[in-house]
């Protein structure tokens, strides 16, 4: 039973973000693979949130240490990176992003509410 061995640890709109978690991952001997790395074409046709790519450990024992790596990551901007995050809908992105790919909120600058230049 394949199915049950298998664990579903993170789901995300951002390929790029699912593939750098997996790299992550592999990094740390945990064996794991992406779902739906190619379903986004299939976006309008079947609904957006089941064509989002996920990160899948393979043997279930992983999954506890997969998921303390998932919230080092999440907690920890790599270095010199200044990250933000979205105070309209508590999306976390990349310096290089000025609005948010989720809700479309502008990027602020978080001790004026100023919107960055």
């Amino acid at each position: 039973m394949i199915d049950a061995m298998i664990r579903r640890i993170f789901v995300s709109q951002s390929l790029v973000e699912v593939e750098a978690l997996k790299a992550r991952l592999e990094q740390a001997s945990i064996p794991c693979f992406i779902k739906n790395r190619y379903s986004s074409m299939l976006a309008g046709d079947v609904p957006f949130a089941e064509v989002f790519p996920e990160l899948w450990v393979i043997n279930e024992e992983d999954g506890p240490r997969a998921k303390e790596l998932l919230a080092l990551w999440r907690e920890r901007p790599a270095p010199g990176t200044p990250d933000w995050t979205c105070r309209r809908c508590g999306e976390r992105h990349e310096a290089q992003f000025t609005s948010c790919w989720k809700c479309g909120a502008e990027r602020e600058e978080p001790w004026s509410g100023v919107k960055q230049d």
